[in-house]
């Protein structure tokens, strides 16, 4: 049976409606998953968010019962199945389920066979929440094996709503970046070699600090963070099947730090093995980072990286070819989005510092 229009014009408005109410991640997304049902209809779901120049996991949240599954799912989801996460980042469509994938015979997932069938779940619909900005996060929701499969309205629907829905997520972010939290002490560096299963082998004295900081409260100290998974997965992809996406993900961590995970394959005796390493963003990754996060125009960016190196006013508009009125224009506006009073806020929040 088609989709009642009715359901899919309230689904969108109140998704629209979410996204400007200033929630923050957590709640948006909670929020949401209860329009997607009351629309769509599923029981489990699973919904990390992404770095968006890399659509790496940062973290998730869900509601299922397949814990123990995850790290082999978070690595086919990656590579090695019908469907993937990076295919739905860069592809023309955003949305796929794996009955119509696999056209209707599920077996034919790997992902399914190993990860999802053995508890009870049937058909996924995935879908990549993005925007202009890049790729904010990938929803799924799964239905159990005894209810029908999605429908292509229902498909189609989440294809519609992924900008909204990749909106929903940018702006929830800097909701969980509190202003006054206390800046952490530093942490050196830290390398974690996995091998090709994705099982820790080695590492350097910091990486259990690292790990600690990038792990959910909670989490078992053998679950790894979900990125690790994804950048280990993505390294070890064949050449012919890899993407342009980079193996690397930006992330504040639960001590509020900045942070960059990234991943390079071992040569010589550690051949099949990846060095994952963990360490403080750099100013200019959170640069970017925030840009996209803020919807800054490139004028807007530009401005931005001239004030972080020091200029002045006059200077900006000699810089920019623009006059200095345009330049308190173009700040204002920017301190609009960024929620900031003075260019000595600007500059430390959008550094990081």
């Amino acid at each position: 049976m088609a989709m009642r229009e009715s359901v899919r014009t309230r689904c969108k408005e109140r998704l629209e409606t979410l996204s400007d109410a200033g929630l923050g991640p957590d709640e948006a997304r909670r929020e949401a998953i209860t329009e997607l049902r009351s629309a769509v209809g599923f029981e489990r779901w699973c919904w990390p968010l992404t770095d968006p120049g890399s659509a790496l996991a940062t973290n998730g949240i869900a509601e299922f019962d397949l814990w123990p599954s995850l790290p082999r799912l978070i690595a086919l989801e990656e590579h090695g199945d019908l469907t993937s996460k990076p295919g739905l980042a860069l592809g023309r469509r955003a949305s796929v389920s794996l009955n119509a994938a696999t056209g209707g015979d599920l077996a034919r997932s790997l992902r399914w066979q190993e990860c999802l069938r053995p508890y009870g779940i049937g058909d996924e619909l995935m879908t990549a929440c993005r925007d202009r900005h890049g790729c904010w996060g990938s929803v799924e929701l799964m239905r159990d094996s005894d209810e029908a499969p999605f429908g292509e309205d229902e498909v189609r629907l989440l294809h519609e709503l992924s900008p909204t829905l990749g909106k929903l997520l940018r702006r929830s972010l800097p909701q969980s970046w509190p202003a006054d939290r206390a800046e952490p002490t530093s942490l050196a560096p830290a390398t974690l070699i996995v091998d090709a299963e994705l099982r820790p082998t080695s590492w350097t004295p910091t990486a259990r600090d690292w790990l600690a900081e990038l792990s959910p409260p909670g989490a078992g100290a053998e679950m790894l963070p979900s990125a690790i998974y994804e950048i280990g997965t993505r390294v070890l992809t064949p050449p012919e099947a890899a993407t342009e996406l980079p193996a690397s993900v930006r992330v504040r961590t639960w001590a509020g730090r900045w942070a960059a995970i990234e991943g390079a394959a071992l040569e010589g005796a550690g051949h099949g093995h990846v060095a994952i390493t963990m360490r403080a963003a750099a100013t200019e990754e959170i640069f970017d980072l925030l840009c996209r996060t803020y919807d800054l125009t490139r004028r807007e960016r530009q401005l931005v990286a001239l004030v972080l190196d020091g200029l002045a006013t006059r200077q900006l508009a000699d810089a920019l070819c623009i006059s200095r009125h345009t330049v308190q224009d173009h700040l204002k506006a920017v301190f609009d989005k960024t929620g900031v009073r003075s260019r000595r806020e600007l500059i430390s929040h959008l550094s990081g510092t």
